[in-house]
């Protein structure tokens, strides 16, 4: 199984453990990915924002170059997969763009969570775990971009997406119910409203401690560095220490595949899940 991988600028910098271990839990699979060469920034978070022509035609080089190769593509980052299905939406309807750039829509954009939801891989998924992470409990946490747009996402569900229970269940954890799943965190106004996002980022942590989880799982690198990195500062703004790991699933994959890199991933968050797995014998 072979596909064309768009890694994206957070894959490269503040979420690099989301790009190792998704290379490594893709090579454990059986899955074959092959760099898009000389990619470009898809344009999120903002160009979308301020420039119609530039969210169509950043994305448009990768889209290309992923058909030519002519494997279908997927994007790990949330933010990285809205945009470039978006481009790719807007140029197939588009005729002054489709005239720009070529793109025929013959490959699919997957996101990360498509791809290892996928039937086969899922049940590699099942059948390769050598480490069920039995009695860890955990809330995943989707946000927005995993559902929203729902016309251009795609998503199972806009409201009860299910791909990323099911692929938790899959390795033997504890999936809780909660009602945070699509919440905002507040991620794209860290620098415009910070208090809004303390507010929406410590209702979601003090849900998820309310249900009883070990950790938030999610595959948004916006998400986790927003919920990973103002623990500190709810804290003191709330006068109680919260240290919830945020975690991405393709660590927890990891784990359960028998990984032995799974320590230095957790060692670049903020809050290490490391001592908390390490205590259930899992790690």
């Amino acid at each position: 199984m072979e596909y064309s991988y768009y890694p994206g600028c957070s894959l490269e910098g503040s979420a690099r453990e989301l790009n190792e271990s998704f290379r490594t839990v893709s090579k454990k699979l059986g899955v074959t990915l092959f760099e898009i060469p000389d990619w470009t920034c898809c344009g999120a978070s903002s160009a979308h924002m301020v420039d119609a022509y530039l969210e169509a035609a950043l994305p448009a080089k990768d889209l290309l170059t992923a058909e030519r190769i002519g494997k279908d593509v997927v994007a790990p980052c949330a933010g990285c997969h809205v945009r470039m299905k978006a481009a790719s939406r807007r140029i197939l309807e588009d005729a002054d763009l489709r005239a720009r750039f070529p793109f025929k829509g013959e490959i699919k954009v997957l996101s990360g969570l498509e791809m290892l939801h996928g039937q086969e891989i899922l049940s590699r998924i099942k059948s390769s775990t050598i480490k069920p992470l039995e009695g860890l409990r955990v809330v995943p946490y989707y946000g927005c971009l995993a559902v929203r747009p729902p016309e251009v996402v795609e998503p199972d569900s806009p409201e009860n997406p299910m791909q990323m229970d099911h692929i938790l269940e899959a390795i033997g954890a504890e999936v809780l119910t909660w009602p945070y799943k699509t919440d905002c965190c507040g991620g794209s106004m860290a620098l415009t409203r910070t208090d809004l996002v303390l507010k929406l980022s410590r209702k979601i942590l003090d849900m998820a401690l309310a249900v009883g989880a070990d950790a938030i799982v999610t595959m948004c690198p916006m998400c986790q560095a927003n919920l990973d990195t103002r623990q500190a500062d709810i804290s003191r703004q709330a006068g109680k220490a919260y240290q919830m790991p945020i975690l991405y699933v393709t660590e927890l994959i990891g784990v359960a595949l028998g990984g032995t890199d799974t320590r230095q991933w957790f060692a670049k968050h903020m809050v290490s899940g490391e001592n908390m797995l390490a205590g259930k014998g899992l790690i």
